[in-house]
């Protein structure tokens, strides 16, 4: 029998969808889940651009079974709470929510920030279920701080309930525990750890940050669990040149374009995907020529340790790229960019692109100056498709792309 467990204490207006889920049919089948980062909407014109875009662009798709959204619905402005609901409502499959900092009703001087309004409009800010023989966990790891502060964690709580919700959960069963903050942002992990060390198999799903990043979170005694940052629909915050539908050719902090992830359960396993807004499903990484000599890859949703391979136009051979800590060249573009406009009010210019000049978790870079043959092909290649070939235990995809030059 499936289970659907809302902590006790919170207001379960979410009620309704998350017992559509568990009334589905389980087993082994494989189960289809988008994993949603920051819409983060601010205002009428980001709503509109929200539901051209993402929420659109979901909706069309026949081959999910059901979305997390993973906080950050919006910016601060709690009145469009109601709208974002009803377009969530709108999606042609079920769909569940975690709330994130920017969800949370804004007071005067002196008066803490809650969760009335997205209690209200949205539902439980805690609650779990199994579909598919998937235990899913969705948790508020919002710790208030203040007026406007916060810090990332659970509160005793919450780390009792998530303790009796795998104790409850058979050790064969794969537990997807997702929440706004990375993980690897909590300022103490060791409790959780003794927490999640309990169950043999996890996979975390987070956002907050912009940037889509993926790796191996490895606890104080060792507990080593892989953690996805599945980055931010918004981009940086709706900013950038419009496209052709008008809406902000917008990047997140690390370089890459709004995405979204795709898993894949089965049989108690995971494979995971990716989708860029807007654009090809096949567009899932970028090919540059820096400097002349370079050749570096943007593998958007890559994780550290992945293996990136590449063939150059009329080359047989397959180059094995080693990963690269620098900024993605899609941020180099961007700061050249903001460079250009007015210095008055830049800030304020919904071309400006806020984005940080920190290396990308997902970059690969080879220096081709040392074999003429590539080097050549390279430079010959400028404009021309590039293979692509990636690996990880979790992923991997083949694609082509064009070589754009910096």
């Amino acid at each position: 029998m499936l289970l659907t467990r809302i902590r006790p204490g919170v207001v379960p207006a979410f009620l309704t969808a998350v017992l559509f889920l568990a009334a589905q049919p389980g087993g082994a089948q494989r189960l289809r889940v988008a994993f949603v980062g920051d819409p983060q909407v601010d205002s009428e014109a980001e709503l509109a651009y929200a539901r051209k875009s993402v929420y659109g662009e979901l909706g069309s798709r026949k081959d999910v079974d059901f979305a997390i959204f993973l906080g950050d619905l919006v910016n601060d402005k709690m009145d469009l709470l109601a709208p974002s609901r009803a377009l969530l409502d709108s999606l042609p499959f079920p769909w569940a929510c975690v709330p994130g900092n920017h969800d949370r009703d804004v007071y005067e001087r002196g008066r803490s920030r809650d969760m009335a309004s997205y209690r209200q409009v949205i539902g439980a800010t805690d609650t779990t279920f199994v579909r598919g023989g998937v235990r899913f966990i969705l948790m508020d790891d919002v710790r208030g701080g203040g007026t406007r502060g916060y810090e990332a964690g659970f509160r005793e709580d919450q780390k009792a309930w998530l303790s009796g919700i795998l104790a409850d959960t058979p050790p064969q069963t794969l537990a997807v525990l997702s929440a706004h903050i990375p993980f690897s942002e909590f300022k103490a992990l060791d409790s959780l750890e003794t927490i999640l060390s309990r169950h043999p198999r996890l996979l975390l799903m987070t956002a907050h940050t912009h940037t889509m990043a993926r790796h191996t979170l490895v606890f104080p005694a060792g507990l080593a669990v892989e953690e996805v940052l599945a980055g931010a629909t918004c981009g940086s915050w709706w900013r950038g040149v419009p496209d052709e539908r008008g809406i902000p050719r917008s990047y997140q902090n690390c370089g890459a374009p709004p995405c979204y992830y795709l898993a894949d359960f089965s049989g108690g396993e995971y494979r995971l995907d990716y989708k860029t807004l807007g654009r090809p499903d096949s567009e899932k990484a970028s090919a540059w020529m820096v400097d002349s000599t370079r050749l570096v890859l943007n593998v958007y949703g890559g994780a550290t340790g992945g293996t990136v391979r590449v063939k150059l136009p009329g080359r047989l051979r397959w180059i094995t790229v080693p990963a690269s800590a620098e900024a993605a060249p899609e941020q180099i573009v961007v700061e050249r960019f903001n460079k250009t406009l007015d210095p008055r009010g830049r800030a304020r210019n919904p071309l400006h692109i806020p984005m940080r000049q920190a290396a990308s978790p997902h970059v690969w870079a080879i220096d081709l100056s040392g074999s003429p043959r590539l080097l050549s092909a390279l430079r010959r290649g400028a404009g021309k498709r590039v293979k692509i070939r990636y690996s990880d235990p979790s992923l991997s995809f083949s694609t082509s792309v064009s070589v754009s030059v910096l």
